[in-house]
């Protein structure tokens, strides 16, 4: 093997399954590369030694290093698909040496690759040669070994983030974001080296993007019965009083069993209007869907959204609360406190959510991002980075919702917020 692993034991353990997906959890497993396997063209003599003390994991939740790993350098023309021409790529760009990847789900995304004279680290994204760009995306490989380290510390509140633990709200989230926003500022970027690349110097869109949601898991502690136990004016702080609607006690159904649920919907509330997510109104909210069906069959204006069938199991438990772009029910089962979605008019839910605490979670997350997005332009000025901010969206709501990016179980297991995230021909970021 011409590329050594070194395992360095922190706190826990790392399962095969959390590396073989690119997740670091516990071990920090560095790929030490031997001088005589690098790069001829790496002479960056800083870089060199880097790749031979190992400052790189060898998996990462964010991004993957195969190249160095397997010992398979190469420079960045051979990427180019066998439909292109190589020549269509820019010298600079081609002479710049492969050592990884940007993930998106287990998947490769934008490679990530340096200047072997200089020892700055790019991204790249290339979908044709002649159009490839380079984005800065490190000083060096040791301040990237930083940045990574720096997000491991923040999903285990360890290290810098450690005093974070067992503190959850807006006040906590804040803090860790301008934290970890502060590795990326602090770092040294200089102002050689970076070629002709456009960069006015900030942080990259990469790490302010896991700078500004990574932390939102902060936002909300475990709850009383339910996922997060939000504050009471989670979503009047986001979308302003107007927009909260909350349920008296005396006005919910008795249908709905679930304490919990009660008690949210009452006390904390859900948005009237949020983007892909809307609420029913007061005087539809909360019906059964047994109810809903057969107003609707009585109802002949929406007869192309009806689907001949039987309701589906439970449906005098099954309370429509509003809906989601794609005419699609949003609806909570009245004894376990489930959200689920179904077309129109069809007799088959789905799960989207744990439960109402993580649906209001999704949606104010959505709409932070919206102006996260017009105050920073976190996808890049043509949204090269839409899928790094979808898949970091979804990351984080599968840490505080144990259901809604669950892998799928085939073809019909359509996992909503995970899809409609990635839809960037939608524009739905």
């Amino acid at each position: 093997m011409s590329v050594v692993v070194l395992t360095v034991e922190v706190v826990g353990k790392a399962t095969t399954d959390d590396v073989q997906r690119g997740v670091m959890t516990g071990t920090f497993i560095a790929v030490a590369v031997p001088e005589e396997s690098i790069h001829p063209e790496i002479t960056h003599g800083a870089t060199r030694r880097s790749l031979t003390a190992g400052v790189l994991p060898a998996a990462h939740e964010i991004m993957a290093f195969p190249y160095l790993a397997e010992s398979r350098m190469v420079t960045a023309v051979h990427l180019v698909e066998e439909t292109y021409d190589p020549g269509d790529l820019d010298p600079r760009i081609a002479g710049t040496v492969v050592v990884g990847h940007l993930m998106i789900d287990v998947y490769a995304s934008q490679a990530v690759v340096l200047d072997g004279e200089g020892g700055r680290v790019f991204s790249l994204d290339m979908h044709a040669p002649a159009h490839a760009e380079l984005h800065p995306l490190a000083p060096s490989l040791d301040a990237l070994g930083r940045f990574l380290a720096a997000v491991d510390e923040l999903r285990s509140l360890s290290g810098r983030f450690a005093h974070l633990q067992g503190r959850t709200g807006p006040a906590a989230t804040e803090e860790a974001s301008a934290l970890l926003l502060s590795v990326f500022t602090d770092e040294d970027w200089g102002e050689d080296g970076w070629g002709d690349v456009e960069w006015d110097g900030g942080v990259p869109p990469f790490w302010r993007i896991a700078a500004l949601f990574r932390p939102m898991t902060l936002i909300g502690a475990p709850g009383r019965g339910l996922c997060l136990d939000l504050p009471p004016d989670f979503i009047e702080a986001e979308f302003g009083p107007e927009e909260v609607v909350r349920t008296a006690p005396a006005d919910l159904p008795d249908a709905l069993e679930h304490e919990p649920t009660r008690r949210f919907l009452s006390e904390v509330g859900l948005p009237r209007h949020g983007l892909m997510f809307w609420l029913d109104e007061p005087e539809d909210l909360l019906k059964t869907v047994t109810t809903t069906r057969a107003e609707s069959e009585a109802n002949p204006d929406p007869a192309h959204l009806r689907t001949a069938g039987k309701l589906p199991d439970g449906s005098d438990h099954l309370l429509v609360i509003g809906g989601l772009m794609h005419d699609f029910d949003v609806i909570v089962d009245g004894r376990t406190g489930e959200v689920h979605y179904a077309p129109m008019g069809t007799s088959t839910v789905t799960p989207v959510n744990a439960d109402v605490s993580t649906l209001a979670f999704t949606v104010w997350m959505h709409s932070r991002q919206q102006k996260l997005e017009e105050e920073h332009g976190l996808m890049g000025d043509t949204g090269e980075f839409y899928h790094e901010l979808a898949e970091t969206m979804i990351a984080v709501l599968a840490t505080a919702d144990p259901v809604a990016c669950l892998p799928t179980t085939g073809p019909d297991d359509f996992r909503y917020w995970p899809e409609v995230f990635h839809d960037a021909a939608g524009g739905v970021l």
